[in-house]
């Protein structure tokens, strides 16, 4: 796989686990969302790391290190809806 085959995968994967947030009320475990990731596009646990270290960096999610749980924002939103 080409490395913009690899990027363009990331973000695909990126915008599916945000939205499969959104889907699930908005509030998940890390261990949710990193199964879901595993599951549905095969996010191995460091890429998994990467993607979620993304997510807070961008303003995508709020995430509690006390419950383990991730909230989206209103970014994550718009960007899980963006085509």
């Amino acid at each position: 796989m080409t490395e913009d085959k690899q990027k363009e995968f990331f973000e695909k994967a990126r915008k599916g686990v945000l939205k499969h947030l959104v889907d699930k009320g908005g509030t998940l475990s890390m261990d949710q969302m990193h199964e879901y990731s595993l599951n549905r596009y095969l996010i191995q646990h460091q890429s998994f790391s990467k993607m979620m270290e993304t997510f807070v960096d961008e303003g995508l999610v709020d995430f509690d290190w006390t419950t383990m749980q991730a909230t989206i924002t209103d970014a994550g939103k718009s960007f899980s809806a963006a085509v």
